[in-house]
């Protein structure tokens, strides 16, 4: 069931322009699988219950900023975000349901939250907030993967600006998301590994600046870097994914387009247009070691999650356009 109210307005002979939606969408009867009854010969069987309700608003501006015979410069701006809340599920479903493990990392869906819930296990703190280490001075984690954000951004932002002079054209794209985290296994195990440059930092400095306590109230402020990092520490697969979560705020260039236009009316060409372009160019800001935009898999359920995927790539473009 949704519900939906806009509209597209234009001022000033078109000069200015607003596109404005609000939305709200009640989703009921997910496809819920539950465990069997004992004795009955299944494990599962399957119902369709729940209530999701997901609401928000999408916004787009664009406008002219100059027009002049010679000169003109229009700019559009796009603005989405969206509200997700997982309402009800069903009565017999005791447990979250689980779209994704992979080893220190969760996706859950339970009453109460909202789709993208990310769960991981976090330091273990005293009620002072130090981390807590066992006998051996070896990082303690929390007994069950808890909750350390939502995986979608709070809202998407996009900026596209076209300035003209005479015959040429230059214009550029600036996608941008705020909120959301991702989670990098790649991280986490190159450090497991000893191999990465923040190991090396901590070998260089004689271990890790940490705020611990020993079990016998020992206080702990520096710790052997091997130690910290191996599999008993942070790092590896199944490690503590806290340090390893990160902000998905980005903010990106994502196009430069720059163009000449030719008259050729006196031969069997009409005009013709030369362009190079650019894409994905570089980051403006961003808080991940990695692009937080690119996943593990195509599947919705690890769209927070890196794990030695292939870095984003930056690409060149010619375009030469001839019209009769």
């Amino acid at each position: 069931h949704s519900l939906e109210f806009g509209g597209d307005w234009r001022f000033w002979n078109g000069i200015v322009g607003v596109d404005f939606t609000l939305y709200k969408i009640i989703s009921r009867d997910q496809f819920i699988s539950l465990p069997a009854p004992s004795g009955s010969g299944y494990t599962n069987y399957f119902v369709n219950a729940g209530k999701i309700v997901n609401s928000g608003i999408e916004l787009a501006l664009n406008g002219t900023c100059i027009r002049k015979d010679n000169f003109s410069w229009q700019t559009f701006m796009n603005f989405s975000t969206n509200k997700n809340k997982i309402v009800t599920l069903h009565p017999d479903l005791k447990e979250p349901i689980v779209l994704s493990d992979n080893e220190g990392y969760q996706l859950l869906i339970k009453e109460g939250g909202s789709f993208g819930d990310l769960y991981v296990h976090k330091f273990l703190r005293d009620e002072q907030g130090r981390i807590v280490l066992d006998a051996n001075g070896d990082v303690l984690k929390t007994t069950n993967k808890e909750y350390i954000g939502n995986s979608n951004p709070r809202l998407s932002l996009g900026l596209n600006n076209t300035l003209r002079y005479k015959k040429l054209s230059f214009g550029f794209l600036i996608n941008s998301k705020f909120g959301g985290k991702v989670v990098s296994q790649t991280e986490a195990m190159l450090d497991g590994y000893g191999v990465s440059k923040r190991t090396a930092i901590a070998r260089d400095k004689g271990g890790v600046d940490i705020n611990a306590v020993l079990p016998d109230g020992t206080e702990v402020h520096k710790i052997d870097a091997r130690q910290y990092y191996s599999s008993q520490g942070i790092g590896d697969r199944n490690g503590i994914k806290e340090p390893y979560t990160y902000d998905r705020t980005n903010i990106r260039l994502a196009q430069v387009n720059f163009s000449y236009d030719f008259k050729l009316r006196n031969y069997a060409i009409n005009s013709a247009t030369i362009s190079l372009i650019g894409q994905n160019l570089f980051f403006l800001y961003k808080d991940a070691p990695f692009d937080p935009e690119i996943t593990l898999n195509t599947l919705i359920s690890d769209q927070a999650l890196d794990n030695f995927t292939i870095p984003s790539t930056r690409t060149f473009g010619f375009s030469f356009k001839i019209n009769f």
